[in-house]
């Protein structure tokens, strides 16, 4: 059997939800990864292997969302054309039928799970067994997109055969327009990568002191709470402020007014093999996310690899599913609350029985059980 998977973001971005499905998927089928083109990365026009099992093809996709405001303005304004947006199916439609050639090798089934809505249309050039949209991120959350992205999104609700979601939030924003099963299937995390990890040495950039690290590893985007941060930082001058992760240019200048902090350090973007060690060396981890229509449905990924490695996390007031999550996060609702909460979590992270907690936790939120998960509604069969 086939897997076509259509993902939001290219194979070498930061390592998340899609690689790892498509991964585990790929140890009991082949998997077609179709990921849309973007600035500055190589285009796989044809299908390239990125993992066992796993085979890369980029489509051509007008970049509504790219990091880069004026790319994403002319995007917006080369939408509005019908004959654009019809060129580029076409081109999408073309490609993808070339790759399936490739990859088919005379097989009969194919399954289609996709995350990236704007694709949905794509699966019109096969007949697959069954179609499954896993919906990670409210995707109006991240910019404004023209109207005929929001048709896009309902075609892809009422199209598949099974519709999953990370979060309770995104669940009831479903039902808000459709009258369907939604399935919750969260995110989840490599428990043994991060709790023990390979490189246990304590990463050599990291502040050279005594004092406890906060770290945050994640995207350094608009939804962050700089300010929150910068009067943290100030007021907490005996611990160290780590951010680790790759830089949205709109915020550049936050980033820099932290860095005047001799108590903050960015360390930039890490191949994901080594972030273990990073968050290993972390007295408490920390996601200081502002409240807005992303944050409230997000499920951060960080907040299971910090509870693998036994680290504390405290999180802001971004989301109401963060109740549900009990003892095991930390949720601060003003600055002082914030700093209080930071300090109470280095004070766990030296309970063995509390750090025994966490892991145990995180252990049951494995990526290979959520796998398992997408895999019986693909009507996969395999080890």
């Amino acid at each position: 059997m086939t897997v076509v998977f259509f993902s939001d973001i290219p194979w070498e971005s930061l390592h998340q939800r899609p690689q790892h499905l498509a991964e585990r998927l790929g140890r009991r089928s082949t998997v077609l990864w179709v990921e849309p083109a973007t600035l500055g990365r190589r285009l796989n026009l044809t299908p390239k292997g990125v993992a066992p099992g796993v085979f890369g093809v980029t489509l051509p996709t007008l970049p509504l969302n790219a990091r880069n405001r004026w790319i994403r303005a002319l995007a917006v304004q080369m939408s509005k054309g019908r004959t654009v947006r019809r060129t580029v199916a076409t081109i999408q439609r073309f490609l993808l039928t070339r790759a399936l050639r490739c990859m088919h090798s005379g097989e009969s089934a194919i399954t289609c799970l996709v995350q990236n809505f704007q694709y949905m249309h794509l699966t019109d050039v096969f007949q697959p067994k069954c179609v499954v949209f896993d919906y990670i991120d409210d995707a109006f959350g991240f910019t404004k997109f023209p109207d005929f992205v929001r048709s896009e999104w309902l075609l892809a609700l009422h199209r598949a055969d099974t519709i999953t979601v990370t979060s309770p939030t995104l669940r009831k924003r479903i039902w808000e327009v459709c009258e369907r099963e939604v399935k919750l299937v969260p995110n989840g995390v490599e428990f043994d990568r991060f709790a023990h990890p390979i490189t246990i040495s304590r990463p050599s950039d990291l502040p050279l002191c005594n004092q406890p690290i906060i770290g945050y590893i994640g995207s350094i985007y608009p939804w962050l709470d700089f300010q929150l941060l910068d009067q943290t930082v100030d007021l907490m001058q005996d611990v160290q402020f780590v951010m680790i992760g790759q830089l949205h240019p709109d915020v550049a200048s936050s980033l820099n007014r932290l860095q005047r902090h001799k108590n903050f350090s960015y360390l930039g973007l890490k191949p994901y093999a080594e972030v273990p060690a990073y968050v290993n060396s972390f007295d408490v981890g920390i996601i200081p996310f502002k409240r807005t229509l992303l944050t409230e449905a997000v499920n951060p990924v960080k907040f299971y690899e910090y509870s693998a490695a036994g680290v504390p996390t405290v999180v802001t007031d971004f989301s109401d599913d963060t109740v549900s999550l009990g003892d095991f996060v930390l949720v601060a609702r003003s600055v002082e609350e914030f700093t209080r909460l930071i300090r109470d979590g280095v004070r766990r992270r030296g309970d063995s029985s509390f750090r025994e907690h966490l892991r145990s936790f995180a252990k049951n939120n494995d990526w290979d059980s959520r796998a398992q998960d997408i895999s019986d509604l693909l009507q996969l069969i395999g080890p």
